[in-house]
């Protein structure tokens, strides 16, 4: 399958690296990802050139890694720095590919393609990194489908009355009034519901006191390739936004394989941010409702596809699938472009 080149695409959550390799295979290519000694976050090719031992089982010197199996050691920048065989003569070919990195918002990214990083590029969540507003929680799942099924589910939250009771409520819906655009290579899905009965999710963060009925407005954001925005937010009805709370999620795709990805969610919320026991609580709904509820669904859906496309596929369509169809359209249109470059 072909992956969007000259892109950022999430690596790993910024504590998950140090100077213990980890293993990722990303956009199908093995990786070891790590810390070196300077703090720098590393990612080089797993495989060493010698006998393709894995070298995310190799110890960090610096910011070189030592391969487990015979003890080369590669710099950031993939070559091979010390032959400790021999007369330690360093043949040229002794060099692992090495992938630029960037750190933004506690997370790890990665640049995938030919020409230079363009920092500039990276896709900003500033919520997720400002402990001083937002009490920010996240996660991880292994995706066992292609990561195009999971940013349809995202951009079509009509599912969570069904898969997500704890969310939504009975019945949402027919109550909401639907809306999707497209700003340039950008698709917006917006969902709103005035009057709508309040979540469990939002009567905690009132607390005592909580309305029974709140406005409530949620807005899915797909940025090419795979980055998902959902704001969330809910007032009193009839009152302005930015009095109620609200909260901001970012779900960042890569691809692992054709038919398995990674998912990195994060959820910053600007009410009760110093209680320490809801986050925890909040935390594991989101885990659980993703590795419990979404998750193996849309396994379910990649089995019953059984390796063809939605496009060959043809599948009745609904007014909420028109984000998640837009944003294919879109990707291919820039896949397709990059082909003909």
């Amino acid at each position: 399958m072909k992956y969007l080149k000259n892109q950022w695409y999430a690596a790993a959550f910024s504590d998950e690296l140090s100077t213990t390799p980890l293993q990722r295979t990303l956009l199908e290519e093995p990786m070891a990802l790590f810390r070196g000694e300077s703090g720098n976050a590393i990612a080089l090719n797993d495989r060493c050139p010698h006998r393709f031992a894995p070298l995310h089982q190799g110890t960090v010197f610096g910011d070189n890694l030592r391969c487990p199996y015979h003890g080369l050691r590669f710099n950031p920048d993939g070559a091979c720095v010390h032959n400790p065989i021999g007369d330690g003569k360093i043949p040229k070919a002794a060099c692992v590919k090495s992938y630029p990195l960037a750190e933004r918002d506690g997370i790890v990214w990665l640049w995938w393609g030919d020409e230079p990083a363009d920092v500039s590029k990276i896709r900003r969540y500033v919520e997720l990194d400002d402990p001083a507003r937002y009490a920010c929680v996240q996660g991880y799942i292994h995706v066992r489908a292609n990561f195009e099924l999971v940013i349809d589910n995202l951009l079509d939250l009509s599912h969570a009355e069904f898969l997500h009771p704890y969310l939504a409520t009975e019945g949402f819906n027919r109550r909401t009034q639907y809306s999707m655009e497209q700003d340039g290579n950008m698709v917006v899905a917006r969902n709103w519901r005035p009057s709508e009965p309040i979540t469990q999710l939002f009567a905690l963060a009132y607390g005592e006191g909580a309305p029974d009925h709140v406005d409530h407005l949620s807005v899915v954001t797909w940025v090419p390739p795979s980055t998902i925005r959902l704001d969330i937010g809910v007032t009193r009805p009839g009152r302005p936004p930015e009095e109620g709370p609200r909260s901001f999620q970012a779900h960042l795709l890569t691809p692992e394989s054709e038919h398995t990805a990674h998912l990195f969610w994060k959820w910053a919320r600007d009410f009760r941010v110093q209680d320490e026991a809801l986050s925890v609580q909040l935390q594991g709904t989101l885990q659980e409702a993703f590795e419990t509820e979404d998750e193996p669904m849309i396994q379910s859906q990649s089995i019953h596809m059984a390796g063809r496309t939605l496009e060959e596929l043809k599948p009745v369509l609904l007014p909420t699938d028109s984000a998640a169809l837009r944003a294919r359209r879109v990707l291919r249109q820039l896949i397709a472009q990059q082909v003909e470059a």
